[in-house]
Formats: C-alpha cells, sequence, structure tokens
C-alpha cells in the first residue's frame, strides 16, 4: 500500500508530461498554421507547370482544387478554424495538466483525476455547444448546460484556489453573488444597484452568455491568449531549457558586476535580459532569484532589499519589448492596433523603468559602502560562448523581424521558436537529447497551463462584470468624473488600477479598468493607447505595491525576510514606474516618436484613432523628456536613500524630491528652471564632497 501510492503519484505526473507535450505541440501547430498554408501554396505552385501563367481568379481555383491545396482546406476547417477547438482544446489539456500534478496527500490523489475526468468532460460539452453554433444552430441553454456550467466553474475556481491563492477567487465570488443580487439592493447603493431579475432569469443569463457562447470563461481574455500568447511561452521555455539562462546570468554578471553595487545590479541586468524572453513577474523572480539574491546578500544588501531588487527588476519585464506580458496582447485586441506598435510605444518606458531601479540600487550601495563585484565574481566570457549568444540574437532577431516586417504575431512566435530550437541545438551540445527536449516541451506545457487556467478565471470576473450591467454603470460615473481635470482622472485611474491589483494578477486589473473606462475614454482627453498603457503600467506595479505585493512576497522566502518589508522596498526600488505613465501622458514623444522606424522600413506614416499624429511630436521632444527623467531619476532617488557623494540633510532630502519631480512637468516654464536647479544642486554636492576628501584629518 505504501508503495502503490507514490507509484501512483508518478503514474500521473508522467501521464501529465505526456498532456503537457501535447499541449507544446497543439500550440505549435495553431502557430504554425500561417507558414504550412505558405508551404502548401508553395508546393503546389512548384510542382504545377504553368501555375504562373494562369490569371489570380484561376490561380485561387486551381489552389482549392488541387488535392494538397483540397486535403489541407478541409484539415484547414475541422481542425485549425474551428472556434470551439481553438478555445477549448486548450482548455481541456490545460485542465487536465493543472489537475494532474496538483500536490495533494497520496491517499486523496484519486480526487485529482476525477476532477481531470470531470473538466474533459464538461468542456467537451461546450465544444460540441459551440460546434452546433458554428454549424448555424441558435444558441440555446438545455437542462444539461446547467450542470455542465457549474462543474466547469466550480472546478476553475478550485484549480484558480489551488495555483493562485484565494484572493482572486473571493473576487470572483463576490461578483456571482452580485450577479443574482443585484436587483435587490436599494437605489443608495448607487451604481451597485441593477435591473430586478428572478435567480432563475440571472442564472439562465448566465448560462446563456457563458456557456452557449463565447463568454465569460471563453471570452476575450482567453482568445488573446491561446491565438497569440501561448507561442511566446513555448518559445522563452526552450531558450531557458537550453541552459540559455547560465549564460544569461554570466553576462548580466559581466556587464553590470563592475559598478558600485555590482551584485544587485546584475540582478537587474539579468531580470531585465530575461524580460525580452518572458513577461511573467512571478516567474521571472523564481527562475533568477534563487541565483541572484543570495549574491546580492552576500555583497553587504539586507535580505528584504536584496528579495526586493529582485522582485522589482522582475516586475520590468512586463513591459519589456519584444516578448511583452500578457496584458500587451491584450492591449492590441482591445484597441485594434497591430501588436508591433504596442512593442514600439513600450521600448522608452521600459529604458526608463530600468533606469529608475538602476539608480535606487546604485544610492544604496552608495550609502551602505558596497562596491563592485570581485573578478573572480564576473569571469570573462570564453570565446565558446561569445558564439553561444547567438542563441538570444539569431531567435530575437528573427522574432523581431516578423513582427516589425510581416505582422502576424503567431508567424513571429513560430519562426522565433523554430529559430530558438535550431540555435539551442546547435550551440548547447547538453541539449541535442530526447530528455532535454522533452524536458523543455513539458515545461512549455506546464508554464501554459497555469496562464490558461488563471485567464480562464479572468475572463469569468470580466464575463460577470459586463453582463451584470455594472459596467455600463461605472463607465457613465467615470464618464462624469472625466470632465473633470486630466490629473485626476489620472489619478482616480492609477488608484484603481494599484487598488484592484493588490492579489489580481495584471491581466485582470487591466480588464477591469478597461471596461470601466469603455464609454469614457473619449472623454478622458488622452489617445486610447496612452490611456492602456497607462493602465498597464500601473497594473504592473501592484505587483509590488503593499500590502498584497505579489512578485515581492515570491522573492521574500528566498531572500528569508519579511514580506511586508519587502514589499516596500520594492515599491521605493520601482518608483520609477509609479511617474512613468503620468510621463507619457502629458510627454506623448515618449509613446510616439519611435515609431518612424516604420518610416524607415519603407511604410507609410502609422494613422490610427488609437494613436496621435506622430507628425506632432519632434527628436527634441524626446530628447528632453529624457534628459528631463534622467535627472529627475537621480534627484529622487539620491532623495530616497538620504545619500549622493555624502550623506544628505533633511532639508537637501526634500530639496531634491521636489526639484525631481517638477522636473517632469509638462510646462517648460517651470520643468526646466527646475532641471537646472536639480542639476546645480547635484554639482554643488559633488563639489563639496571632493573638498571634503580634500581636507587632510
Amino acid at each position: 500500500m505504501s508503495t502503490e501510492a507514490p507509484l501512483a503519484g508518478r503514474s500521473d505526473r508522467r501521464i501529465a508530461d505526456v498532456v503537457a507535450v501535447v499541449f507544446t505541440l497543439v500550440i505549435l501547430l495553431y502557430a504554425a498554421s500561417g507558414p504550412i498554408s505558405e508551404f502548401v501554396r508553395w508546393v503546389i505552385e512548384a510542382t504545377s507547370p504553368g501555375f504562373d501563367a494562369l490569371s489570380r481568379r484561376d490561380q485561387r481555383v486551381f489552389l482549392r482544387e488541387h488535392w494538397l491545396g483540397a486535403s489541407y482546406r478541409s484539415f484547414e476547417q475541422s481542425v485549425l478554424l474551428p472556434t470551439g477547438l481553438i478555445i477549448g482544446l486548450p482548455i481541456v489539456l490545460s485542465f487536465v495538466i493543472s489537475l494532474l500534478v496538483l500536490p495533494v496527500r497520496d491517499s486523496l490523489r484519486w480526487t485529482n483525476r476525477v476532477l481531470a475526468v470531470l473538466a474533459v468532460v464538461a468542456f467537451s460539452s461546450w465544444i460540441a455547444n459551440i460546434f452546433a453554433s458554428d454549424a448555424g444552430m441558435l444558441p440555446t441553454v438545455r437542462p444539461l448546460d446547467y450542470l455542465m456550467f457549474t462543474v466547469a466553474t466550480l472546478i476553475t475556481l478550485y484549480l484558480t484556489y489551488r495555483l493562485f491563492g484565494g484572493f482572486i477567487v473571493a473576487f470572483c465570488l463576490f461578483w456571482v453573488l452580485y450577479f443574482f443580487v443585484k436587483g435587490l439592493l436599494p437605489g443608495w447603493t448607487g451604481i451597485l444597484a441593477g435591473s430586478e431579475a428572478t435567480i432563475a432569469q440571472n442564472l439562465r443569463q448566465m448560462v446563456l452568455q457563458f456557456w452557449a457562447q463565447t463568454g465569460g470563461m471563453f471570452g476575450q481574455p482567453i482568445q488573446v491568449v491561446t491565438g497569440n500568447v501561448l507561442i511566446f511561452i513555448v518559445f522563452g521555455a526552450v531558450l531557458m531549457a537550453s541552459g540559455a539562462g547560465d549564460l544569461l546570468m554570466k553576462i548580466a554578471n559581466r556587464l553590470t558586476g563592475g559598478l558600485t553595487g555590482g551584485a544587485a545590479h546584475a540582478a537587474v541586468a539579468s531580470s531585465a535580459l530575461f524580460g525580452t524572453l518572458s513577461g511573467a513577474a512571478i516567474s521571472n523572480v523564481v527562475s533568477t532569484g534563487v541565483m541572484t539574491i543570495p549574491v546580492i546578500k552576500r555583497s553587504g544588501f539586507r535580505p528584504a532589499f536584496a528579495g526586493a531588487v529582485e522582485a522589482a527588476a522582475s516586475t520590468g519585464g512586463q513591459i519589456m519589448p519584444p516578448v511583452m506580458g500578457v496584458v500587451a496582447f491584450f492591449v492590441a485586441g482591445q484597441i485594434g492596433l497591430e501588436y508591433r506598435y504596442i512593442v514600439v510605444a513600450a521600448i522608452v518606458p521600459a529604458v526608463f523603468y530600468y533606469l529608475g531601479t538602476f539608480l535606487a540600487v546604485y544610492f544604496e550601495a552608495r550609502r551602505l559602502g558596497i562596491g563592485a563585484l570581485p573578478d573572480t565574481a564576473r569571469p570573462k566570457l570564453t570565446r565558446r560562448e561569445w558564439v553561444q549568444c547567438l542563441v538570444f540574437v539569431a531567435p530575437l532577431g528573427t522574432l523581431s523581424y516578423f513582427l516589425f516586417a510581416q505582422p502576424s504575431v503567431p508567424k513571429a512566435g513560430f519562426y522565433g521558436f523554430v529559430v530558438a530550437l535550431a540555435a539551442s541545438a546547435i550551440l548547447f551540445s547538453d541539449f541535442r537529447s530526447r530528455a532535454r527536449i522533452w524536458a523543455a516541451f513539458v515545461d512549455a506545457g506546464r508554464m501554459s497551463a497555469s496562464i490558461v487556467v488563471i485567464v480562464t478565471a479572468i475572463g469569468l470576473i470580466v464575463g460577470l462584470i459586463q453582463t451584470s450591467g455594472f459596467a455600463g454603470r461605472l463607465s457613465l460615473l467615470l464618464a462624469q468624473v472625466a470632465d473633470g481635470p486630466l490629473p485626476v482622472v489620472l489619478m482616480v485611474v492609477a488608484l484603481g488600477a494599484i487598488v484592484l491589483g493588490m492579489g489580481l494578477p495584471p491581466g485582470a486589473t487591466y480588464f477591469i479598468i478597461v471596461i470601466a473606462l469603455s464609454s469614457g475614454i473619449d472623454a478622458v482627453g488622452i489617445p486610447p493607447l496612452t490611456l492602456h498603457l497607462f493602465v498597464v503600467v500601473f497594473a504592473m506595479m501592484s505587483t509590488v505595491t503593499p500590502p498584497v505585493a505579489l512578485a515581492a512576497f515570491a522573492a521574500a522566502p528566498i531572500a528569508g525576510a519579511d514580506p511586508i518589508r519587502t514589499g516596500f522596498q520594492a515599491a521605493r526600488i520601482a518608483f520609477a514606474g509609479f511617474l512613468i505613465p503620468f510621463v507619457f501622458a502629458y510627454h506623448p514623444a515618449v509613446l510616439y516618436k519611435l515609431q518612424v522606424i516604420f518610416e524607415w522600413f519603407g511604410e507609410e506614416r502609422v494613422v490610427s484613432r488609437a494613436m496621435i499624429d506622430i507628425g506632432t511630436v519632434g527628436w527634441i521632444d524626446l530628447a528632453w523628456i529624457i534628459t528631463a527623467f534622467t535627472l529627475a531619476m537621480w534627484l529622487i532617488a539620491s532623495a530616497f536613500a538620504g545619500y549622493d557623494r555624502a550623506r544628505l540633510s533633511a532639508p537637501e532630502r526634500i530639496l531634491r524630491g521636489v526639484l525631481g519631480f517638477l522636473a517632469l512637468l509638462p510646462q517648460l516654464a517651470i520643468a526646466m528652471p527646475a532641471a537646472l536647479a536639480g542639476l546645480a544642486v547635484i554639482v554643488a554636492g559633488l563639489v563639496l564632497s571632493r573638498r571634503a576628501q580634500a581636507v587632510p584629518n
């Protein structure tokens, strides 16, 4: 009996591993649909003499009637295009993987299997409903649907609770309860009071919207993730499994280890580099933190600060191009803008964020007298390792090319994956084994499964808020607020994003805020891309904002520090993130000037209702705000640390902080004198410090 239970647990994990590999292959298949279609066309053209002589109409007919074209078209229509499979299959596989590997006592492991079977049955029932709708049947609610919807919802909430904690489940249950009682609330509850309906009517509406159609759990969040995001999870997992992660750490140590506070700067650099591959804050903390945090502590930083550095640096990965967090894809879907424009818009904000993080670490290191890493801790890269750097250059170059030159997100992710797999196999001999590739595909499948689970729960929350009518009432309220001063409106949005983000993933926070703003965006008075990225950055910052700072809480156990103290330190280190959204709201050159890159490649000027006319911002505007922001962060970071070249008095700290904020104002009549005064303060501090050092004791 004692030996059978562990064997059962191992068998469940083996099954989960197989399903994870299948899931990874499914992700690759859907991402490869475009390249496969192009390949089929090329084969037909190459093997059909006289094809080029046909008219375009005759070519299309020939492609449809050719046996290969007809076979692929049949496969495409039956497997690649049905909505039920595109959305439902990833959910089914993800729930099976997550349930089978869920930690439970050996005596209760059978419950995981039962739940996995129930999940397959329930979600397969939804897939059948969607196939029927695609075939022309009107969406309707059958008695069986009530049962299947309840089972699927309960399993989703249970799995979310086990994987991501109780806060998001409690938040979801609040909206489920609200959906049924909204009509019973008195008028004095304001926007909470909804239209009257019986419990039976509310339940039928919920099942009709969330189960007979593609709403709720199957709404836009999961549609965006299955369509665009999962291939990037696979892309990053392959690179990390190849051994590229260790090389990234070595590169980061070599680049920044020689600076003051080198160990902490290496953590910032490594997290920034990891952010180019993965936009997930908590996974970045766990993957890089186990290596960086102990080194930061050994160099002399306090445990809470060491964990906070990793949390703050990893959080920035969510806005680090080219593979930004899941939320960036949500933005593209919401405002109808190609992902590549969002990537370019994020370049300067990402640089600003890591500049602020670097300066916060730099001044804290100066205050504590912590120097650079010793040479033994930052060995030079060997010739072979320099060559192995191609494992980043080639895939990221490929990814960037297809994102910018041929804007298809799945195609870019697929070709990036192919190059990453080939480069890893060529450059890392250890990766050339079935076991390592299998492990990489398993990791990719498991990471993708966890993303799908949380996004399914997010979809349920978003659907409840929309269908209950609360979103519309909140939009009207915010539209009224939007008539006030823009700074007040932006402060309300920022506060809402931070408060909602305390315990919720950035994706959930983003959708809730954007739904609330849906009818009031035009009234706010700034372009949709600016407003959406404003929400994204503040949703990101909620992961390092106490009392519920998820990234800091993930780093605290590794550092052996108090989570709350680590959260406050992380918020201080990442303080630039609280300023950046206001900076690009008032200085549009931050987001829009670099969009001229597309003109350099021969494209026409970008014109979109989601953006400003990029001709209205100049290089001087961008140069000014880069200069002002750098100077402002120097002043603010040194004020927070209480140290520059020497210890700063309280009045000096206050003066630096005030001048730093004033230098970021859009009114040049205020900002420029403040910047000059701030520069004078820094220079005066440097001169006084050198004079003090020159005076003999």
